[in-house]
């Protein structure tokens, strides 16, 4: 079956002027397909693919440098993730607003906003499946070097401190609601101004504000916009050794913190879902 055969058309929305509607009880998922579709042979995939070897690439330089360190208080499995996971905050805004200006520019040349409104679908599911491909994508520039990291630093004898499950799980659950929320809200912002390089402009912005909170100690702060939410869920507390050198562990309960960023992304990509509804309905 066809992606245009499942939708439907009532004979009384004919009469009365309205646009179609959905009669498939799995829309989104239909939605999702075609957006798939859409996307298949077309540079965003290019572009989605350099993106994710671009932080792997400088996460394996990053983890070669420590690990040819001799001194064992540098060879740590919590310094080597810690330092992967500080680059959440400055890159995801950064490459959020070049993958999200990307589908932006696709659906407004393509023209496809028409018509997906001539199949009577409602723009928050529109804005719902893109902001799953374009965040999946994020996500993963951050969780595969976040997961490949520590169980290569445990392989090569790096200290760890705790459990290595904790060391991946904490860091890229919160990687990953942190990436969604700033795809979101840059996702809402490519589809609700046409200049697309003030939303690439914003999101450097974010980024910079976002990575500089912990340097400030003002972490908290990051829970109010999206691009803070890994400097204020960090799971990684930092302290200074006897001989000088920087010292890292995961805080003693870190699952509130990694709940509450799932509370922030929640909130945010509701957020950004309203934008693009009350957009909408000003047409």
């Amino acid at each position: 079956m066809s992606s245009v055969e499942s939708f439907s058309m009532r004979p009384e929305e004919f009469r009365l002027g309205k646009p179609p509607r959905s009669s498939h009880p799995g829309r989104l998922l239909v939605l999702l397909s075609m957006e798939l579709r859409k996307l298949k042979g077309s540079s965003f995939w290019w572009m989605a693919l350099g993106m994710i070897v671009l932080v792997s690439s400088w996460s394996g330089l990053a983890f070669m440098k420590r690990a040819e360190s001799s001194n064992p208080a540098t060879r740590t499995v919590a310094l080597a993730q810690g330092e992967i996971f500080q680059t959440v905050g400055l890159l995801a805004p950064i490459l959020a607003a070049l993958l999200t200006s990307r589908l932006a520019v696709m659906e407004s040349s393509e023209r496809m906003d028409l018509k997906w409104r001539s199949l009577g679908q409602d723009a928050t599911e529109r804005f719902l499946t893109k902001l799953i491909v374009a965040g999946s994508v994020i996500t993963l520039c951050f969780v595969i070097p976040l997961t490949w990291v520590p169980l290569a630093a445990s392989a090569q004898g790096f200290h760890l401190d705790g459990s290595l499950a904790e060391y991946i799980l904490l860091p890229a659950l919160i990687a990953c609601f942190s990436s969604m929320a700033v795809t979101a809200i840059q996702l809402a912002l490519s589809l609700t101004i046409e200049r697309q390089a003030i939303g690439l402009g914003l999101g450097v912005i974010a980024g910079l504000i976002g990575t500089g909170l912990g340097p400030m100690n003002m972490p908290a702060l990051g829970w109010f916009f999206p691009a803070g939410i890994s400097s204020a869920a960090n799971p990684f507390l930092f302290s200074a050794s006897s001989d000088g050198f920087a010292r890292m562990t995961l805080v003693a309960n870190p699952w509130p913190k990694v709940l509450t960023s799932l509370l922030v992304c929640i909130i945010w990509s509701g957020i950004s879902a309203f934008i693009i509804k009350v957009k909408e309905s000003g047409r």
